[in-house]
């Protein structure tokens, strides 16, 4: 990333190596023109100062998970992260033996690949990822609150990363926060007032990762709530890209 690229009211966050939780690549069917190629993606990622990102595809979601994780193979390179798609039938999953993934992406949704999480479905896969601490992310409106609490208690050492909680969330995040180690939001749409200073305060900054959406949202959103909380130098490196760097295996 070259430092000339970068807008020059994000030149701060050059410095934060920022490792974006939260992005997809690709063409979509539903979101039409906002959807970006790898290239176009990067280059929103340099205007911004963002050094890294986690991706996952957005075949993947709507149309088929295998022509998804293919598309993203060809889109991958030094800077972008896969979240593979993954479902519960085994040889599906198993066939992830061969290179096991630092992280995958769960669509529960109906209209995405409508599977239960619960362990009569999901279980033998969530075991499977749990063996290989495979940081495994899914987004908030595929699941429901109680569904989550129970994976988090049925894989306590499964790192679960939850997508867009919202700015309404910390009354079933907090309790959640205080049983489990195990999970984790992005900050794409946790902006209420002081609301990600406040959790820090709580809980410290280990269960918070810098988010954006990209390329759906807007990421110069995102990087000014970080920037404008008030918590330590440390508590924002950590959430900018640390904690991620960690779960991933420092990728």
């Amino acid at each position: 990333m070259s430092a000339s690229a970068i807008d020059p009211a994000f030149q701060e966050v050059a410095a934060w190596n920022v490792f974006d939780a939260n992005a997809r690549v690709g063409r979509s069917g539903v979101h039409g023109e906002q959807a970006l190629e790898a290239g176009d993606l990067l280059a929103e990622m340099d205007r911004l100062g963002i050094q890294r990102a986690l991706v996952s595809h957005f075949a993947s979601e709507e149309y088929d998970a295998g022509e998804g994780n293919r598309l993203l193979t060809a889109q991958i390179g030094a800077r972008l992260a896969p979240a593979w798609a993954a479902l519960p039938d085994r040889a599906f999953f198993e066939s992830l033996n061969l290179a096991p993934p630092a992280a995958v992406r769960l669509s529960f949704g109906m209209l995405k690949h409508n599977f239960s999480s619960s362990a009569w479905c999901a279980g033998e896969l969530c075991e499977f990822l749990q063996a290989h601490s495979t940081l495994t992310v899914i987004q908030r409106e595929d699941i429901a609150w109680d569904s989550v609490e129970l994976l988090l208690r049925n894989f306590p050492r499964l790192p679960i990363l939850l997508l867009e909680t919202g700015y309404r969330a910390d009354r079933y995040l907090f309790p959640l926060f205080e049983r489990h180690a195990n999970l984790y939001i992005d900050t794409s749409m946790y902006v209420a007032h002081r609301q990600l200073e406040y959790c820090v305060e709580k809980f410290g900054p280990d269960h918070l990762l810098f988010g954006t959406r990209l390329p759906l949202y807007e990421a110069g959103a995102a990087l000014a709530v970080l920037a404008a909380s008030r918590i330590s130098d440390e508590a924002r490196l950590a959430i900018a890209g640390g904690n991620l760097r960690r779960l991933l295996g420092k990728l």
